[in-house]
């Protein structure tokens, strides 16, 4: 089986560790894998192939002829079935991945990541030849699919993680904690509030080190409200966070304020790594369980990340347990094998699927 990882750049900015995870699982479940970006998508992957580059911008008459390049580049002459499934990640790219699945008469996926996508797969028009199938990464978005009317398969593919040995030793006594904000900034007032909840403590203190995402310190202007709160000596902006995720797993508190129904795997990650999680809830989200994998403030005003981060410094044990607790729910629900599993499965099924329309189309 050979599939078309497809992405479009705003996904391959924010999960690279996802894709590259899903291509080394593959690999070793003898699955043949090519992951194909948008030319511009700058992040760099480390695979056993160098990813395919295709051009995301042009005319929209022009998208039959710039995916004619794609699979040139991918099966040369010998286009036929040399894809069977198209998986696709990022609304951008699901043009592109329809016509890979016209021109590799391939079985073609939806990853649903994101709540924003769950009306425009209710709507999207897909050709009846096409086997179509939406994967949704948690319950709450198959949920929201199922309400949303779609008829076509959804599979529940869960994303996950992998727990090292070890935790990370989160808040040991004698050393400087290490807290990261962690946000997109798109929904700007909610990353303020957070935000400044966060220098509120820090003000406080000459012992905590902020590491804060450059994109959403630019988008929601939390520069000045580090200026303001007197704490810019202590907080230091972090280009590209998904590149940093090493850097991100060996700090001690990770602060989420992102409640925007989007999976995310680098909150994954650090609930795998032992840290400690602060974040705000979200329905469509549902490792975020408050005094089970995170805390959750009372208010998701600045006093109530204040006090919620404070409560987290102040009460070590506690937190150490929280950031155990979270770890256990990951090696339990989400562990990453079950994730490559999940996906061979629905592939596999997929195929399945082509043929059998392949042979009633030869009939």
């Amino acid at each position: 089986m050979h599939v078309l990882l497809l992405a479009d750049g705003q996904f391959a900015e924010h999960e690279r560790a996802l894709l590259e995870r899903i291509a080394a699982g593959l690999l070793g479940e003898s699955v043949r894998t090519t992951l194909a970006l948008p030319k511009n998508a700058g992040t760099e992957f480390s695979l056993v192939s160098e990813p395919i580059r295709y051009s995301n911008r042009g005319l929209i008459f022009t998208q039959r002829i710039r995916a004619q390049q794609v699979a040139e580049r991918v099966a040369g002459s010998d286009r036929d079935r040399a894809v069977n499934v198209i998986h696709v990640f990022g609304g951008a790219a699901w043009p592109m991945g329809l016509e890979l699945a016209e021109i590799f008469h391939a079985s073609i996926a939806f990853e649903i990541w994101r709540g924003g996508l769950v009306d425009r797969a209710a709507s999207i028009k897909v050709p009846a030849h096409i086997p179509l199938a939406f994967f949704a990464p948690d319950r709450p978005i198959e949920r929201a699919l199922v309400e949303a009317g779609i008829t076509s398969p959804i599979r529940v593919t869960p994303w996950g993680a992998y727990a090292p040995p070890r935790p990370t030793p989160v808040l040991k006594p004698g050393r400087s904690a290490s807290i990261v904000f962690c946000s997109a900034g798109r929904d700007t007032e909610a990353c303020r509030a957070a935000f400044s909840g966060v220098c509120r403590v820090i003000a406080d203190r000459d012992d905590i080190m902020l590491f804060v995402a450059e994109s959403a310190a630019h988008r929601a202007g939390l520069w000045s409200l580090a200026e303001q709160a007197g704490v810019l000596d202590r907080v230091s902006l972090m280009d590209r966070l998904e590149d940093r995720r090493d850097l991100v797993l060996r700090c001690d508190m990770l602060v989420y304020p992102d409640a925007r129904h989007e999976q995310r795997t680098l909150l994954l990650d650090a609930m795998a790594h032992g840290l400690v999680i602060v974040a705000a809830p979200d329905p469509q989200v549902s490792i975020i369980r408050d005094q089970v994998t995170a805390a959750v403030p009372k208010s998701l005003t600045p006093a109530g990340w204040a006090d919620a981060v404070t409560q987290r410094l102040a009460d070590r044990a506690g937190s150490v347990a929280l950031g155990l607790s979270a770890r256990e729910h990951v090696r339990q629900h989400r562990r990453a094998s079950a994730h490559i599993a999940s996906l061979v499965d629905a592939y596999t099924d997929l195929a399945r699927i082509d043929s059998i329309s392949m042979q009633t189309d030869r009939a």
